[in-house]
């Protein structure tokens, strides 16, 4: 795989989305922010391809002890329910741990005053069924590429732990992390060649040089955080350190004053229209125009004959 961008959309096109019914098999507190949730259920066994930050819906029940029945998916990949269903409410997780042999599934929730998730987690109890849907793949490493650098508020930094945690030892890491408590920072995985950074906000990330960038190494950028901290950030590192486009990942995990829920509708409605124009809904470029709010300005909506490199 050429690039970050080339890797994400050649896993994503050999990689058949999963409906999955499980369980709770364990909560528990990790940090002020975060709390641990371990899923389990033979249905992991579908999930044969795990990655770091691979993300998932979480397809939430109307009352705590049903369970939301998975939907049929189109010849495009999108999800569809009779018209008499109860959609389920969706909120979008990161897998940080995945173990096969015993059939589990880890996830850290970042814990918000208020919230149809945060509903969720307070009730939750193991034993009690959820279903999930996914994979999107979030990260691959580009041919030849020896220096990352991560960026993420703190609802970034299940994903970022997770690829720090499948990154070649041998590989440097700038990691430039923003998080409300400061406690959380003590989620971020080890690596003996991390350079980490905690920022008061993740916007002011413009304000620094990362070692790589400045000494000329061809480096592989990742962001995740609100969505206008994204654009500013994805402009900044293309325009300003000159990262190409194609070893940059750029991903839209909130937007202010949008509820998750309203997002879901306007991005499920975006896809759609894709589709229906012939774009590749898993082009990751695409994926990154809808997240950041760039349909209508540059929605790419012909395919493409082969991956971007």
């Amino acid at each position: 795989m050429e690039s970050i961008k080339a890797g994400v959309w050649q896993r994503t096109r050999g990689r058949r989305l999963l409906s999955l019914e499980l369980s709770v098999a364990g909560i528990g507190s990790l940090t002020p922010g975060f709390t641990r949730v371990v899923l389990e259920g033979t249905a992991l066994d579908e999930y044969r391809d795990p990655h770091p930050a691979d993300a998932f819906k979480l397809m939430l029940p109307p009352a705590r002890i049903s369970a939301v029945p998975t939907p049929a998916r189109s010849g495009s990949g999108l999800p569809q329910r009779p018209d008499d269903t109860v959609e389920p409410v969706l909120r979008a997780f990161t897998v940080r741990g995945f173990d096969p042999a015993a059939r589990r599934l880890t996830m850290d929730v970042a814990r918000h005053d208020h919230g149809v998730g945060i509903d969720w987690l307070a009730a939750a109890r193991p034993g009690d069924p959820v279903s999930l849907s996914g994979m999107r793949p979030e990260w691959a490493v580009g041919a030849g590429i020896r220096d990352h650098v991560l960026i993420g508020d703190g609802t970034a930094l299940p994903a970022i732990s997770a690829i720090l945690d499948g990154l070649d030892p041998d590989h440097a890491v700038s990691a430039y992390v923003a998080t409300p408590d400061p406690a959380d920072i003590e989620l971020v995985a080890p690596h003996p060649k991390l350079t980490l950074h905690h920022l008061a906000d993740i916007t002011r990330v413009v304000d620094h040089a990362p070692a790589s960038i400045a000494g000329g190494r061809r480096t592989q950028v990742w962001v995740a955080a609100e969505a206008a901290a994204v654009r500013d950030i994805r402009a900044h590192a293309v325009g300003v350190w000159g990262v190409d486009r194609c070893d940059l990942l750029a991903r839209a995990y909130w937007k202010r004053g949008v509820t998750s829920t309203e997002n879901d509708s306007v991005n499920l409605m975006a896809y759609r229209h894709a589709a229906t124009a012939g774009a590749d809904i898993r082009d990751p470029e695409l994926a990154e125009s809808i997240d950041l709010g760039g349909v209508g300005r540059d929605l790419v909506l012909e395919p493409r004959a082969t991956p971007i490199s």
